[in-house]
C-alpha cells in the first residue's frame, strides 16, 4: 500500500515481500566475485603486459601519430588486465584463459574458439611439390623464408621448439609443437602442445598443378591471439597483421625456391 510521508511517496513491503532475495545484489555480488576470481592466464596476463607496455612506450615516443593516443589507451587496457588477471569482455561471455578455473559460471566448459581466428592463404610456385613438401619438411629451413621466425629446432621426427620474434625491442615467445597430420609431398598439419603462449594448429598443403610442373601451397592457420580479440586488433593497428605476414612469408618463399631453381639450371 502506497503511503505519503512530507511529501514522498513510500510503499509498504509485506512480510513476504522483505525476506525476498534482492536479485541485483546477487548478481552484482556475483560479479564482483568473478571480477575478484580472475578469468585471464597468467600466459596471457604476461603478454598483455609486454604488448601494452610496448604500446604505451611507443606512443611516448610518437605523441603526435595518429595513432599514438588510441594505442596508449589500448596500452593501458592490456596493462590494466595484466595488472588485476580480470577482463570484463571474458567475464560477459563466461570465458576464461585461467587455467585454474576450466567451468564458466553457468557450470560448462570453458572453450576458446570464440576467440580463435583462422587465417588462409595461398600462392602458385613455379615448382614440383615434392620440392616444396622436401624444404618444408626440413623445419629449420623456416626462418628463412618467415621473418617473424628466429629459430625452430627439431627435437625428434614430430616434435619441435619454436622461437618468434615479437614487437621491436619486447622479449621473444617460445612454443613446442607437434606433427599430427602428414602425407608425403602433400601436406603437412601440427598443433601447439598444451600451455603454449600462443595456441594454434595449422597445415601446409602442396597440390600440384600446370602437369605437376608448378605448385599451388596454402596456408591454413587457426590460432587464439596473445590478449584476445583486443590482441589481434593492436598487431593490425601497428602493422602486425597475421594474414599479411603469411602473404608476404608465401611470396619470400616462392622467390627463394624459383630462385635456387634458376641458380641450379645456369
Amino acid at each position: 500500500m502506497a503511503h505519503m510521508r512530507g511529501g514522498i511517496r513510500t510503499t509498504s513491503i509485506s512480510g513476504r515481500e522483505r525476506n525476498r532475495p534482492n536479485t541485483r545484489d546477487s548478481e552484482m555480488k556475483a560479479e564482483q566475485t568473478e571480477e575478484a576470481r580472475g578469468n585471464v592466464g597468467e600466459t596471457e596476463r604476461i603478454l598483455c603486459g609486454i604488448v601494452g607496455g610496448a604500446l604505451l612506450l611507443r606512443s611516448v615516443a610518437r605523441p603526435f601519430s595518429p595513432t599514438g593516443g588510441v594505442g596508449a589507451l589500448i596500452g593501458i587496457a592490456l596493462l590494466h588486465r595484466s595488472v588485476t588477471g580480470y577482463c570484463p569482455a571474458y567475464g560477459a561471455m563466461g570465458i576464461s584463459t585461467d587455467g585454474a578455473h576450466d567451468t564458466s559460471s553457468m557450470g560448462r566448459r570453458k572453450i576458446h574458439s570464440q576467440r580463435a581466428l583462422k587465417i588462409e592463404q595461398s600462392i602458385t610456385i613455379d615448382r614440383p611439390a615434392k620440392d616444396l613438401y622436401r624444404f618444408w619438411r626440413q623445419l629449420d629451413n623456416l626462418p628463412k623464408v618467415m621473418t617473424q621466425v628466429q629459430s625452430v629446432e627439431a627435437t625428434n621426427d614430430r616434435l619441435s621448439h619454436w622461437v618468434i620474434k615479437t614487437l621491436p625491442g619486447a622479449p621473444t615467445v617460445e612454443w613446442d609443437a607437434e606433427i599430427i597430420n602428414e602425407v608425403e609431398n602433400e601436406r603437412i598439419g601440427w598443433q601447439t602442445l598444451q600451455g603454449a603462449s600462443v595456441e594454434h594448429a595449422g597445415s601446409v598443403q602442396f597440390q600440384p598443378v600446370g602437369g605437376g610442373r608448378s605448385t599451388t601451397v596454402t596456408v591454413t592457420l587457426q590460432y587464439d591471439p596473445p590478449a584476445g580479440p583486443i590482441g589481434a586488433a593492436v598487431a593490425a593497428l601497428f602493422g602486425q597483421d597475421p594474414g599479411r605476414k603469411i602473404a608476404d612469408d608465401l611470396a619470400r618463399f616462392k622467390e627463394t625456391m624459383e630462385s635456387e631453381a634458376r641458380t641450379s639450371q645456369s
